[in-house]
């Protein structure tokens, strides 16, 4: 996948997880990890509104990777440089519609479960398109990869270059971070552009694509 398509998406996972923490009920919508802790915690605290939305979360982007990987796996031929462009144009959609529901004050749970299906999505298409190790939305492996190439510069690995591959996991780490601090201020300071943060990013990142594919 395009190096830029990724730094887009990373940057719309980060704002809709400080959406979906600080606008939805405490919810993450793109970091099952920490999606998953928030559901234990609600489980033991016994806090019945956050363990369905966390649930409704964890719901929700597994329906989004399973509609990702079958968007992703059913072209052929001149349709597979297309693929990622499709799946992202319906994870486009969805960011669209909450940022629209955030305007008419939509129910909080329709929120969270149109986000988190779009996370999924888009976890799915990174994955197809970048293998097991690009994803936009989980950085645990993505930081741990970028803290061994950063010692392999010191030790190198036999076959790969001194630092080689930094770049892009410094960069989808950054452009997340970047996304949640875009989100955070847009909530604080203009309420109703926080929510379109992510869909305009999407829509860069697909975009990108297209023109990359066409090249």
């Amino acid at each position: 996948m395009a190096r830029f398509s990724v730094l887009a998406l990373a940057l719309a996972a980060g704002a809709v997880d400080a959406l979906s923490f600080l606008a939805f009920g405490e919810v993450f919508t793109a970091n099952m990890t920490g999606n998953i802790v928030l559901l234990g915690l609600a489980l033991g605290l016994g806090r019945t509104a956050h363990v369905v939305g966390s649930g409704l979360a964890f719901a929700g982007f597994c329906a989004g990777l399973a509609v990702g990987f079958g968007l992703v796996g059913r072209a052929s031929g001149d349709g597979v440089a297309r693929r990622p462009a499709v799946a992202l144009g319906v994870e486009l959609a969805l960011l669209a519609g909450v940022a629209v529901g955030w305007a008419v004050q939509a129910p909080r749970l329709a929120l969270i479960a149109a986000s988190a299906v779009a996370m999924g999505l888009q976890s799915a298409v990174t994955r197809w398109a970048g293998g097991s190790g690009l994803s936009t939305t989980y950085l645990t492996g993505t930081v741990t990869g970028l803290a061994g190439h950063v010692v392999g510069s010191w030790n190198p690995v036999p076959g790969e270059g001194r630092g080689g591959g930094v770049a892009r996991p410094l960069g989808v780490v950054s452009s997340v971070a970047a996304g949640a601090v875009l989100a955070a201020v847009s909530l604080r300071l203009w309420p109703p552009v926080a929510p379109l943060i992510a869909p305009v990013a999407v829509a860069v990142a697909t975009g990108w694509w297209a023109l990359s594919v066409r090249r």
